[in-house]
C-alpha cells in the first residue's frame, strides 16, 4: 500500500477489540457524527468524509463507548499523567469525564488568549507531566499548540490521545516535538471497519486511501 498507518497495539484479545471498533464505528455512523461523501473542510480542503463529535453527549450510548475507549486508551499509554488537557470543543466533552473517573486534574486551552494573557485555562504545577486529549488527530498543529501552552505554565506534553488519527502527518510532526501519538483507530481502520460491516461502499473506502495517500509526508 502507499500510505502508512499505525494502531496503538492494546493488550486486549483481537476479539474484543473487534467489536469495540465495531460498536464506535456503527454509533458513529448512525448518530451522524461521522459521515462520507465530499466535504470542504474549514481550512479549504477537500475531504471524502466527515468527523464531528460535538454532539456525541445527546447519545449517552456512544458516547461512553468513545470514552471508555479513550480513558483505557489513556490509563495504558500515559499512566503517568498528572493531568489532562483537553483541546476544545470536542476534545473537553470527551477529556471531562475521562479526568473525572480517573481523579485527575483537567485544565483545558481556549479558543482565544484569556484576560489574564494566558493561553491555559485551569491550574497547572510546575514539572506537572500533562497529556493532551482530543478527538481527532490531522496535521497535529493544535495540539502543539496546546502543548506549548502547558509548557509556558511550567508543565511538559510527552503523550496525546485522540480517538481517530486522520493519517494526515499529525504522527511524524509531533514525534519531531517528543510528543507521541495514542490513537483509538484511525481513520483506514475505521473505513475497513465499516465496510466489513456493509455500511459504507467499496468507493468510500477508496477515496479515504486516495486521500491518505495524498496528505501523507
Amino acid at each position: 500500500m502507499f500510505y502508512k498507518h499505525k494502531i496503538d497495539s492494546w493488550p486486549m484479545a483481537w476479539k474484543k477489540r473487534r467489536s469495540l471498533l465495531s460498536d464506535i464505528a456503527e454509533g458513529l455512523i448512525k448518530v451522524g457524527a461521522l459521515q462520507f461523501g465530499t466535504f470542504t473542510l474549514p481550512d479549504g480542503k477537500d475531504s471524502a468524509y466527515y468527523v464531528s463529535l460535538r454532539e456525541l453527549p445527546s447519545y449517552p450510548g456512544v458516547y461512553k463507548a468513545v470514552v471508555d475507549a479513550l480513558s483505557e486508551l489513556a490509563s495504558k499509554k500515559a499512566p503517568r499523567a498528572d493531568a489532562y488537557c483537553a483541546v476544545p470543543i470536542a476534545g473537553l466533552l470527551l477529556a471531562s469525564p475521562m479526568a473525572l473517573a480517573q481523579k485527575k486534574p483537567l485544565v483545558f486551552t481556549p479558543t482565544k488568549k484569556l484576560e489574564s494573557g494566558r493561553h491555559v485555562e485551569g491550574e497547572i504545577r510546575p514539572g506537572w507531566n500533562v497529556a493532551i486529549v482530543g478527538d481527532l488527530a490531522t496535521t497535529g498543529k493544535t495540539i502543539i499548540s496546546a502543548a506549548e501552552a502547558i509548557e509556558d505554565e511550567g508543565g511538559r506534553v510527552s503523550s496525546a490521545i485522540v480517538l481517530i488519527d486522520r493519517l494526515e502527518g499529525a504522527r511524524e510532526r509531533l514525534s519531531k516535538r517528543g510528543i507521541t501519538l495514542h490513537a483509538v483507530t484511525d481513520v483506514v481502520e475505521l473505513a475497513d471497519t465499516l465496510y466489513s460491516m456493509e455500511l459504507i461502499s467499496k468507493e468510500n473506502v477508496k477515496a479515504i486511501t486516495r486521500s491518505v495517500g495524498r496528505r501523507s509526508p
